[in-house]
């Protein structure tokens, strides 16, 4: 999120929401040198206006470019740069896709906490409420420099960025493999 607040204030947007969208880069990155076959298609997406009110993913989410039904799962990634460990929200709603980022951490770094929530959070609300199974990935206490002036790149936890990043990666890549099939989405 890079912005101002009254036409005073500025805030660069380092986590809020750069590191997310850097993230979602450096995953399509990866996938793009073929090198990881997949038997699912993969569609990237940086949205916009997420705090004027959810304007991009509402968009998407609404004028997808394939079926609905064809959707199997939305990750979202939003400050995902500064913290002290790893929460994914939306578990509650799609606890099977939480259960394979679950597992998957618990084959790796181990910092993800097992607390989540029922619902959307972010840009996978409008996913959510169209019965999409969302999960959101984000860092515990990441939030003291949103919105401030101090949401610089020196104020990043970039360790975790990498580990965070690394989960969501091998989370895509697993669903992409085809394993997960695609869950009723608990309200």
């Amino acid at each position: 999120h890079v912005g101002g607040q009254g036409g005073k204030v500025y805030f660069p947007g380092a986590n809020d929401n750069a590191s997310g969208s850097a993230a979602v880069m450096e995953i399509a990155h990866a996938f793009a040198d073929g090198r990881i076959e997949n038997k699912r298609s993969i569609i990237f997406v940086l949205f916009t206006c997420e705090e004027q009110g959810l304007y991009g993913a509402k968009y998407l989410a609404n004028h997808l470019p394939v079926k609905q039904e064809q959707v199997v799962a939305m990750m979202n990634m939003d400050c995902v740069g500064y913290g002290d460990s790893i929460q994914i929200g939306n578990g509650k709603s799609a606890p099977q896709l939480w259960q394979i980022a679950k597992q998957i951490d618990a084959n790796n770094d181990k910092m993800m906490i097992d607390a989540t929530w029922n619902g959307g959070g972010a840009d996978a609300s409008p996913f959510h409420e169209k019965g999409i199974p969302a999960i959101y990935f984000v860092t515990t206490n990441s939030y003291e420099h949103l919105h401030e002036l101090t949401d610089k790149p020196e104020t990043l936890n970039k360790a975790l960025y990498q580990q965070i990043t690394k989960l969501a990666f091998l989370t895509v890549k697993d669903i992409a493999e085809g394993k997960y099939k695609r869950e009723e989405v608990q309200k």
